[in-house]
């Protein structure tokens, strides 16, 4: 059995698409499309320069357009915050006073007590209720809550 060079081209396409399973990004999706864009060439007989250049320009081509498109696609938030992140928004209240001139303090917030720095220099006392704005570290950014 003969290998024709459209045949090499073609085995480099179906190997990235493989590898791209492993390495996210679609990088390597692109440059398989130029792959199979310089097995289209070598099989209607255009030497290696036409064929090189059909790998390149495809490749580029599909890096600029078709690699957005998949990016925006399969690459979605779903809103799910996880760790510290999911803090943030969440309420709690003082374990330990905040003084003013420190405004550092304790809180308990999603059942862990977590050292805290208040946004002003309010004094905050235990019972108080706080709403987390960030989370810096292993401190947690807060504001009081006004009692309405």
């Amino acid at each position: 059995m003969e290998f024709f060079q459209w045949h090499w081209w073609a085995g480099a396409a179906i190997v990235l698409l493989i590898a791209e399973i492993f390495v996210p990004g679609f990088f390597l999706f692109c440059l398989s499309m130029g792959c199979l864009a310089a097995s289209g060439a070598a099989a209607f007989g255009g030497g290696a320069v036409v064929q090189l250049i059909a790998f390149s320009v495809v490749s580029l081509i599909a890096f600029f357009t078709v690699r957005p498109i998949l990016m925006k696609r399969m690459w979605k938030d779903n809103g799910v915050r996880t760790n510290t992140d999911a803090l943030v928004g969440q309420r709690g209240k003082v374990t330990q006073d905040f003084e003013p001139g420190l405004r550092l303090g304790r809180v308990l917030v999603a059942g862990d007590d977590w050292r805290a720095e208040c946004t002003t220099d309010r004094a905050l006392h235990v019972g108080d209720l706080v709403e987390v704005v960030r989370v810096d570290s292993n401190t947690l950014i807060v504001k009081a809550i006004d009692h309405a």
